[in-house]
């Protein structure tokens, strides 16, 4: 009799046991998450934010370096590092005073901007990435206005760090529209309508255009593009641009 009250108590701890085991097990597996993908992460903004995210730098003269700071402040609650920092061209140049960010702590990105063979309004933009690949970003804004001493200047926009806009990308590029976003579209802004330079949509003179985009038109603004002139684009270059620039509406 005591033995089979044994074998009725040990079979019910066996029947209670099973589920209990089997809900822990599927509990652990629904605790499981998701692994977060780079596109995840990048959707998401950075903790470092900047306040304010858009700067007016205010007036200089062309040719001057303008110094803007931005300021950044960790908005989270972790502590928080600027991995690194770009701009909108190579004639930028930023770097944050301080990289490690406590929660709420703040510092400032010195932005150097090389005004040569701008003029009036420019908009420069400057991007953060902390260690998870989360960006910000935010934009300054100068006017750049006429500067005497400039005249003459021997200074071109393909040397130095200017060409690394407006010279280098056209290497190798062989269709209209590779080459205009290559070293026009900065200037002349999307599809020919204007920017910073006049626009260039509503042309219909492939003869003229490549006559002007090769020459140039005497300015430091819009020296010659053709590699006679010192320029990035050979004449099958020029010729493919121009006339691509013949199907753009104005």
């Amino acid at each position: 009799m005591a033995d089979k009250l044994i074998y009725t108590l040990l079979l019910l701890m066996l029947v209670a046991c099973a589920p209990a085991g089997e809900a822990m097990k599927q509990g652990g597996m629904a605790e499981q998450q998701p692994p977060v993908h780079s596109a995840d992460l990048e959707a998401e903004p950075s903790q470092l934010v900047f306040e304010p995210d858009h700067v007016d730098g205010g007036s200089v003269k062309e040719g001057d370096k303008a110094v803007v700071f931005l300021r950044v402040r960790n908005a989270g609650d972790q502590m928080e590092n600027i991995v690194a920092v770009t701009t909108s061209c190579g004639c930028s140049v930023a770097e944050p005073e301080q990289r490690l960010l406590m929660p709420g702590g703040f510092t400032r990105i010195r932005v150097t901007v090389d005004t040569f063979a701008k003029e009036n309004d420019v908009r420069k933009w400057v991007e953060l990435t902390d260690a998870h690949g989360h960006r910000s970003r935010a934009w300054l804004t100068l006017e750049v206005t006429e500067n005497p001493h400039m005249v003459g200047s021997k200074r071109s926009i393909f040397d130095g760090k200017c060409g690394s806009c407006h010279f280098a990308p056209a290497a190798g590029k062989s269709t209209g529209p590779a080459i205009y976003q290559a070293v026009c579209v900065m200037c002349h802004g999307a599809n020919g309508q204007g920017a910073y330079a006049p626009k260039l949509a509503g042309h219909k003179d492939a003869g003229l255009l490549a006559a002007v985009i090769a020459a140039g038109t005497g300015s430091r603004h819009m020296p010659g593009f053709a590699k006679e002139h010192g320029g990035p684009l050979s004449p099958d270059q020029i010729a493919v641009l121009s006339r691509w620039l013949l199907t753009l509406d104005e």
